[in-house]
């Protein structure tokens, strides 16, 4: 599983997903971060359907969309959970 988290500058509540995707990370987790101030990550957001931030979308290895949090910050437990890591 990997968690895709997307991010804008200006977004208030990002700092707090920036946190959590660290943590995640530090603990094993296969993140990948987009900001939307960006090209790519506009690109990666209009093929996930994120129109606000911070949005978390856990996918599987075949990059479909498991769960997703748009403009939505979930418990740090509950995503460890869905990406299966402790």
């Amino acid at each position: 599983m990997k968690l895709k988290i997307f991010i804008k500058t200006d977004c208030p509540n990002c700092p707090a997903a920036k946190e959590v995707g660290k943590q995640l990370e530090s603990k094993g987790a296969n993140i990948e971060w987009f900001d939307l101030d960006n090209e790519d990550g506009l690109s990666e957001a209009a093929y996930f359907d994120v129109l606000s931030t911070p949005s978390l979308i856990v996918i599987d290895e075949d990059d479909n969309e498991v769960k997703a949090w748009r403009g939505d910050m979930p418990e740090i437990e509950i995503l460890q959970k869905e990406l299966q890591i402790k």
